[in-house]
């Protein structure tokens, strides 16, 4: 594999990226990340023309890409895990009260109206928020264990399916994913940020990939026969995914 970096002119301005040949790539593909970084996949022979050929073919939807990502990486990077920030549970938002606690350590409970973050006095200010966060994803991550554990029981004897392995877990650029061979299904903890009906559609689409490892017709007709709103509940994803991304 090689790495090279490169740049790009468009209406964005020179957009750097990096340039990756692998001999083992047959074919070719763009990443862009959730900062707006991009990164050009090609087989390892590929002529410097086909790249640029290629790349000028995908420009308006790099530029696309770049410009939503830049602007929803902006929205996060202000976010703050301080006294009065709010974050979605279950797709409401409830806002963060740290008070002063005794102990060592830093503890945090949930009212159903409300966070409370103790926080022990001698804890520099700098190290705070990183303790608040977490502290704040570790009560997600359980949350998730719980909740989301419990509707994929409830679907899948519904649907009929019944994976081997169940993960809760972090996922870049995903909400879930499954492993058709191995039967296996992982779900992003953040899905526990949204409401129960999107954690129910990401939970059903993972499930109805145990029938249908791909995206086709039959897949989406699966879907749609154990949820036939499931497009809401998608919109909603792509709509409110900025606001349930933790920086």
């Amino acid at each position: 594999m090689e790495r090279s970096e490169h740049a790009l002119e468009c209406s964005l301005g020179s957009v750097p990226y990096q340039l990756v040949r692998s001999s083992a790539r047959r074919t070719c593909t763009i990443q862009i990340d959730e900062q707006g970084r991009v990164a050009v996949y090609v087989p390892f022979r590929s002529s410097r023309r086909f790249i640029d050929q290629f790349i000028k073919e995908k420009l308006r939807w790099i530029e696309k890409c770049v410009t939503q990502a830049r602007e929803s990486y902006a929205v996060v990077e202000e976010k703050r895990f301080g006294h009065g920030a709010e974050f979605l549970f279950l797709g409401k938002a409830y806002p963060l009260e740290v008070v002063p606690g005794s102990g060592k350590r830093v503890q945090i409970g949930f009212s159903g109206r409300e966070w409370f973050v103790y926080m022990p006095e001698d804890i520099p200010e700098e190290e705070r928020e990183r303790r608040i966060r977490a502290k704040l994803i570790q009560w997600y991550r359980r949350q998730a264990e719980e909740i989301v554990g419990g509707r994929i029981f409830h679907h899948a004897r519904r649907i009929g399916v019944m994976p081997q392995k169940v993960a809760i877990r972090s996922q870049k650029r995903m909400w879930g994913c499954c492993d058709y061979q191995r039967q296996l299904i992982h779900i992003n903890w953040q899905i526990i940020l949204s409401p129960i009906d999107v954690v129910d559609y990401v939970v059903i689409h993972e499930l109805c990939h145990l029938i249908h490892p791909n995206h086709s017709r039959l897949f989406w007709r699966e879907v749609e026969r154990h949820m036939p709103d499931y497009q809401e509940y998608k919109d909603w994803l792509r709509t409110n995914h900025t606001a349930m991304i933790l920086p």
